[in-house]
């Protein structure tokens, strides 16, 4: 044995001695030797240690969500993925190094066996930096290349994982269908099965023609059923039972530790979706015999808690477990999951109840597992809406809201839910807050004195209470530090520097408290009142001048009363009271219209048809004289129809029919079909008003006249008719003299004073009046355009000049405050991030001045705007630009070629583009 590992060294010496100058033109023993040594210990060594560096560095930043299914591996969000491309990169350079220095391809042959390795780990790197257009194109090559070395079947795995992550899910199953085909042909070589049909001799022949006669390595069986696995989780057409069958085929093949428990997680969390309890305790109780990090353990221990089978004692020694887990002080920020474990219990319990009280001591327990406090709160938020408690429902969607991840679970139908029963809290709240402040209002002097003293006495205890639990927190503190007195001895450490000294920190800590108290971390902390100061106010305070507060004015002028803010004094809380007739009608219509929006959402949004009922029925009989009233009977009918309660419809039809024949309301009870009716009427007056308009374009005043009376006396959408009358003004106005046609004017300001045309009709008449002082009469040079449909002289929202089809060549512009930052030092910042971070690409930078206060650095070029975003995305999350960006000292989009054209030649609308990139980029 030490006689052939001697003549191997000598062999390598020798290969190495002779090998320094050779060629990869020549394709020998000696040369291809040397480069199948050198490429594999030199350059692929390296490559491959910086792509498990790159991988490493990815694992680092895994967090993942033990509340829903696993992925069969992590993939990381995209902006924390920068970490890893320095080493990522470098695999990367040294593959293509590797291929450039060592290849020796010969009329389409590969004769270095090595080269198959550093294209692999190329195309790796690609897909960890999850750039899977590049990782695909180097897999094919592989696959076209590299067929008798045996890499076209690994290559294949990494092409179907490619396509999943891209979503193409067709795709990546017809490539595992074509490994399957040639694993289930190894696997009967193996078994000695033969098989003679004419379809299957087809099909081996087929399959050896692309992937070769080598027999598939056990790493490489491992990949693939793991890579099945994977597509029966995220294929729209994958099985749960698929999963489970591949996964156990993986783990038969002997994976590394840390993948091996995470199958045994996955196992456990597919059984307990197929509610299979006993295997499902069976896989988490292997999880946590394998001792995997601290989360997993927990996450599965919390898992074998859910899946309790039922039994009085099982649940006995399960919560005992939990409450003893709870006492743990290392389980601090764990205690949402522990109590979220405890509320599982109580729904299989069916003790709504009880899974409502854990789950909102789960949201309480939050640290820092937003996806718990997601998941918990909007559990419960879920149960209060079934419950039809909204208010409480409302408040947890809100919850949920703090930090709802893009990819949660019926995400669009949460936020639909939360904006609702917002809406519905609101009005409720102003029923609320007006009732009470109507009681208090009708209150005796005497009483009112009497309640307002008893809720200064509870502001005062209650900030009585607060000041003491401060005290005593500061109290405790003193005495944690005070071996920090003044009285430190720091003899001996004069050479040490402040921080490396204990004692001179805690000293430091102690003075600290003693002058400022307990201060949050945040800018301005020295402040303790940061809502009224502003620079000014902070220039005159340092100036010693003493600044009289600017009275406030109403719309009309007059001065408004100030508002108290000060809880412990009487006007805080009368100044609200409704005590005149006047702020009594104002109160109630408050309460009115909250009472009918609130009716319109239970019937409209949320389909509680008896809710929207109470809620109008006591607005009809609070308050019968109101407006509301009507509308508010044509919704019980339509409710109580629906609800098949005919006593009910009737008497609200009644109504309606009898106070109110000639409405809406009545004309649509006895006949269904009338809005249609009404929508073909409106449709044909649109018609109609383009015929007049077209009139009024061709200066035919008469038709223009004409066509206006028809129109006005049959339609009736106050829109449209304030446009028709403003045609028929200017018309008549052309007919007649000037003073008709302000008579007219004025009248439409008078009658339609919300519409656009309300405005036009005073620019018009400021015109006339200007007209007339010059002695000009004539008017055409206004009186040309319809008001609103073509704009007239009524400013519309400018639309944006930038090109929506962005399928093209890319930059990255980062705009620059000039005085607050200087270029070259930016310029020189995003060169070092792109050496760091993009080392492969050789970016241009670019840099000048688009006004007096900005420049504008442009970073050229990306081939499409997937690249551009990447880099987007990258840039604005690392730790020195994201933090200019929140001071406002640089802000970076990404520009298609076309786009940055049109944002170099029109300055006045470069202010549209950041708008247009948050539509067509962010959203």
């Amino acid at each position: 044995m030490k006689q052939t590992n001697n003549l191997l060294s000598v062999f390598l010496s020798v290969v190495l001695l002779f090998g320094t100058g050779c060629s990869t033109r020549k394709n020998t023993f000696t040369n291809r030797a040397y480069h199948t040594v050198t490429s594999k210990y030199n350059v692929n060594f390296n490559g491959k240690d910086a792509l498990v560096k790159g991988g490493y560095d990815l694992q680092k930043k895994k967090k993942d969500n033990y509340l829903e299914v696993l992925p069969i591996y992590y993939y990381p969000p995209k902006n924390e993925l920068t970490s890893a491309f320095p080493s990522l990169d470098r695999a990367i350079e040294k593959a293509s190094k590797s291929v450039f220095k060592h290849s020796i391809l010969q009329r389409g042959i590969e004769y270095v066996k090595t080269m198959d390795d550093a294209y692999m780990m190329m195309g790796k790197a690609y897909f960890l930096k999850q750039d899977y257009n590049e990782a695909k194109r180097v897999f094919n090559y592989i696959t076209s290349s590299y067929q008798p070395w045996g890499s076209i079947v690994e290559s294949t795995i990494w092409l179907a994982r490619c396509e999943m992550q891209q979503g193409y899910f067709v795709r990546a199953q017809i490539y595992l269908e074509e490994i399957s085909q040639l694993i289930s042909e190894n696997n009967n070589k193996s078994s000695s099965s033969k098989t003679t049909s004419k379809a299957n001799v087809k099909n081996k022949v087929k399959i050896q023609k692309k992937f070769g006669k080598k027999s598939v390595s056990k790493d490489v069986k491992l990949q693939y059923y793991a890579a099945e696995a994977e597509y029966n989780l995220l294929a729209p057409n994958g099985e749960i039972e698929d999963a489970i069958d591949f996964i156990k085929l993986a783990l038969h093949y002997k994976p590394k530790k840390s993948f091996k428990v995470r199958l045994y997680f996955i196992l456990g969390q597919l059984y307990e979706k197929l509610d299979d309890k006993q295997a499902a305790q069976y896989w988490f109780r292997k999880v946590i015999k394998a001792t995997p990090d601290y989360d997993m353990e927990f996450s599965a221990r919390m898992h074998l808690a859910v899946n309790y089978d039922g039994t009085s004692l099982s649940k006995k020694m399960i919560l005992k477990e939990l409450n003893k887990m709870l006492g743990d002080s290392k389980n601090e920020d764990y205690k949402d999951q522990i109590y979220y474990a405890i509320s599982e219990i109580a729904r299989i319990d069916s003790d709504e109840a009880e899974r409502a009280n854990y789950l909102a001591k789960s949201v309480t327990a939050f640290t820092n597992n937003d996806y718990q406090r997601t998941f918990s709160a909007v559990t419960l938020a879920d149960i209060f809406f079934q419950q039809e408690e909204y208010v409480k429902a409302q408040a947890y969607y809100d919850t949920t809201l703090l930090s709802l991840p893009q990819n949660f679970p019926n995400h669009e139908a949460i936020i639909q839910k939360s904006s609702i029963l917002r809406d519905l809290v609101d009005n409720l709240n102003i029923i609320q807050l007006q009732d009470s402040l109507q009681r208090i209002a009708k209150m005796s002097d005497t009483e009112r004195r009497t309640w307002v003293a008893k809720m200064i006495a509870i502001y005062t205890e209650e900030e009585r209470r607060l000041a003491k639990e401060e005290a005593d927190r500061l109290l405790v503190l003193g005495s944690a530090l005070n071996f920090a007195n003044v009285n430190v001895n720091t003899q001996g450490q004069s050479n040490k520097w402040y921080f490396y000294n204990p004692g001179l920190v805690a000293q430091g800590i102690t003075e600290f408290y003693r002058r400022f108290g307990n201060r949050k971390l945040e800018d301005n902390w020295r402040i303790s009142n940061k809502s009224v100061m502003s620079f000014e106010d902070m220039a005159d305070f340092n100036a010693g001048v003493e600044k009289q507060e600017e009275e406030e004015l109403d719309e009309f002028g007059n001065p408004v009363k100030k508002r108290e803010t000060d809880p412990k004094k009487p006007e805080y809380y009368t100044q609200d009271l409704p005590l005149t007739p006047q702020a009594i009608d104002s109160s109630n219509n408050l309460i009115v219209s909250a009472m009918y929006n609130a009716g319109i959402i239970y019937f409209d949004q949320l389909s509680d048809l008896k809710r929207s009922n109470e809620m109008l029925q006591k607005l009809i009989q609070r308050f019968p004289g109101s407006d509301l009233v009507l509308p508010a009977y044509f919704i019980l009918w339509s409710n109580n129809t629906k609800l098949k309660n005919a006593i009910k419809a009737n008497e609200a039809k009644n109504y309606i029919l009898t106070h109110h024949p000639d409405s809406d309301y009545a004309k649509l009870i006895l006949d269904p079909d009338y809005y249609k009716k009404l929508a073909e009427t409106a449709k044909e007056n649109e018609r109609r008003y383009e015929q007049l308009y077209q009139a009024y374009k061709a200066k035919q005043w008469e038709s223009t006249v004409q066509l206006a009376d028809e129109l006005l006396g049959q339609t009736r959408e106050i829109t449209l008719k304030s446009k028709i009358a403003y045609l028929r003004a200017v018309a008549v106005g052309q007919l007649e003299d000037q003073e008709i046609l302000r008579n007219a004017l004025k009248q439409i300001i008078k009658e339609f004073p919300k519409e656009e045309v309300a405005e036009l009709a005073k620019i018009y008449l400021s015109t006339l009046s200007a007209l007339a002082k010059t002695s000009e009469t004539s008017t055409q040079g206004i009186i040309m355009s319809d008001p609103v449909t073509e704009g007239g002289t009524v400013s519309m929202p400018k639309e944006s000049p930038f090109n929506t089809n962005i399928d093209e060549m890319h930059y990255i512009i980062v705009l620059v405050d000039v005085h607050s930052r200087t270029v070259n030092e930016l310029k020189y910042d995003i060169d070092t991030f792109n050496s760091t971070f993009f080392s492969l690409e050789r970016f241009n930078i670019n840099s000048f001045y688009i006004n007096q206060n900005q420049q504008l650095v442009t970073i050229a070029r990306f081939k499409g705007k997937t690249d551009a975003m990447n880099y987007h995305t990258a840039m604005t999350t690392y730790e020195l630009f994201s933090y200019m960006i929140k001071e406002k000292n640089i802000i970076v989009y990404a520009i298609s070629a076309t786009n940055y054209s049109i944002y170099y030649a029109k300055p006045d609308d470069r202010n549209m583009y950041g708008q247009f990139f948050e539509e067509n980029y962010l959203k």
